[in-house]
């Protein structure tokens, strides 16, 4: 057999993508003459169009039990296994190859691409460095390395990398769209929104480049465009789950809810909120049935300061004549006890009566038809118990001036928390002498201990806060809460009490945009950013409110 001729038939085979036969041609080549120059790149192209990555492994194991000294079929093997997904049996592989000729380049960065798949990115950039010795001018390794250095948060060393590998590869339409996603952990989202430009100019059918660029459009606040932006993202791939909530997000934001809560039912099926889908055997009631008289579980399903907001929709189900069976979180259960409507109220996982309809909590404007002038926006509608209240004013003692409680960061696991949290101390900076302030807050971070140690009108009650049940008690008391997007301001506004609501410069969908007020509580005030991450302004406005205001 010529192998010149063979590999010509090959080519022109995959050229006709006639991919099984210029497989087959190849192969019978290999058996026969098991150097042929060039056949295993050529078996590469063809897998890749083919996906068959398991037969050609098979067919390379076989192989190498005659030619065990074959470096590039170990490559190829390694190469075949990743695709697989069988990371360290490729890595095996790359090793052999490795051991028989050092210097291949594209075999150490595909070793090293397998250690990042296994989550061992500073092995992998020890690898990497290794490949790119070899061979400085390897653009792939560059990008590679610099998803990595992202992987370990050594975002602006990323950032480089990525840089260096478009230099010497501008068409990589992977490595803008990961320097984009870079840049967005620095919250340079007019830059992203370059990279992501960029990605959709060399590819534009990449779904998730569309998808990326309408959240640095959103971030940017330029919300027609993101909406746009996600709606390609959708048309290029209709079951692209994401780009869906986020576009339900952005309606929401923009108000449109009714659009924007029936949009957000498709947050079951992500892989954030399907794990959390309850599943019983009656029906889901979303309002297309008549609801009085009926038995209608309804679930809480998110945060806390969900389950504050949205327990209102409860009593608007009762209103429509349902028996509402309200099952919450256990830190909310004795606050819940003052939620109007309740036919029973339960503590999640406590065993279910019986019921004919549920409706998860937040599905529920869905089925009430909510819209913007449709909020029900009377507050209190809870309230704090007597007991509670007796305890905690007894414990404040007599008032020397205005109570103002605090609230400055939330859970530290939220995703947006470096968005939305501050530190005591800057917030502690910003307060005017004269009122008494007390802090709301059960739990500190390390950080604010020692802000809390030092000298201050702040008074901090830490473990005596037992659940909401205080916590209500103590906004209750408070003349003022300032608070930052937190359960804590949910429940102040729940219970109508005074909130001024510090918000970041892309607020959580349910704060709107550009007002001041919010049709969610009607004592609530919202103070926010007008630059990303600059709380200075915000804090110099509150200073400046709170020295003026008439108490």
């Amino acid at each position: 057999m010529n192998p010149i001729s063979s590999l010509a038939q090959a080519s022109g085979l995959l050229e006709a993508r006639q991919y099984g036969q210029a497989m087959e041609t190849l192969q019978c080549l290999l058996v026969e003459q098991s150097a042929a120059p060039g056949a295993l790149e050529l078996m590469r192209q063809i897998v890749d169009k083919t996906q068959q990555y398991a037969a050609l492994a098979q067919w390379l194991s076989q192989f190498l039990e005659n030619n065990p000294l074959d470096q590039q079929a170990f490559g190829l093997l390694g190469y075949a296994m990743c695709k697989l997904g069988q990371f360290s049996a490729g890595i095996e592989c790359f090793d052999r190859a490795l051991a028989i000729e050092s210097s291949d380049a594209r075999c150490a960065c595909e070793r090293a691409t397998a250690l990042a798949e296994l989550g061992q990115h500073a092995e992998a950039l020890t690898g990497y460095d290794h490949a790119l010795t070899l061979d400085p001018g390897n653009a792939e390794a560059h990008a590679y390395r610099a998803n990595s250095l992202l992987a370990l948060g050594q975002i602006e060393a990323a950032i480089s990398c990525f840089s260096r590998a478009i230099a010497l590869h501008a068409a990589m339409p992977f490595a803008f769209l990961n320097r984009g996603n870079a840049q967005m952990q620095k919250d340079a989202y007019a830059m992203a929104l370059a990279d992501y430009d960029q990605t959709i100019a060399l590819q534009p059918s990449n779904a998730l480049a569309h998808s990326n660029r309408a959240v640095a459009l959103k971030h940017l606040h330029r919300h027609p465009e993101s909406q746009a932006s996600s709606a390609a993202a959708i048309a290029l791939d209709p079951n692209y789950l994401d780009a869906q909530f986020n576009l339900a997000l952005s309606h929401l934001l923009c108000g449109d809810l009714e659009r924007g809560f029936r949009d957000y039912q498709v947050r079951w099926k992500t892989t954030a909120f399907a794990p959390i889908k309850r599943q019983f055997e009656q029906t889901l009631w979303l309002g297309e049935q008549p609801i009085a008289g009926k038995r209608l579980l309804v679930h809480n399903e998110q945060g806390l300061g969900d389950s504050i907001q949205f327990s209102r929709f409860v009593t608007m189900a009762a209103h429509a004549g349902a028996q509402v069976i309200y099952e919450v979180e256990a830190p909310l259960y004795g606050l819940m006890q003052s939620l109007a409507g309740v036919h029973t109220l339960l503590r999640q996982r406590e065993p279910l009566p019986a019921f004919d309809f549920y409706c998860p909590l937040m599905s529920l404007p869905v089925a009430l038809g909510t819209r913007l002038d449709t909020i029900p926006a009377k507050a209190p509608y809870l309230h704090a118990s007597a007991e509670k209240l007796s305890q905690w004013k007894e414990r404040l003692g007599t008032a020397t001036g205005p109570r103002i409680g605090l609230v400055w960061s939330g859970s530290a696991s939220h995703k947006g928390d470096r968005y939305r949290s501050m530190a005591l101390a800057a917030l502690l900076q910003a307060l005017p002498p004269g009122p008494q302030y007390y802090s709301l807050q059960k739990e500190l971070r390390d950080s604010d201990a020692a802000a809390l140690a030092q000298p201050s009108a702040l008074q901090h009650f830490g473990d005596a806060i037992d659940d909401f049940s205080d916590t209500a008690a103590l906004c209750t008391l408070m003349d003022l809460v300032i608070a930052v997007d937190t359960s804590v301001a949910h429940l102040a506004g729940a219970l109508g009490t005074p909130t001024w609501l510090l918000l970041p410069h892309l607020p959580d969908w349910r704060w709107l945009l550009d007002r001041s007020d919010t049709p969610w509580y009607p004592q609530m005030r919202l103070f926010r950013q007008e630059r990303v991450g600059d709380w200075g302004g915000v804090l110099q406005n509150v200073r400046t409110q709170l020295a003026a205001k008439a108490w």
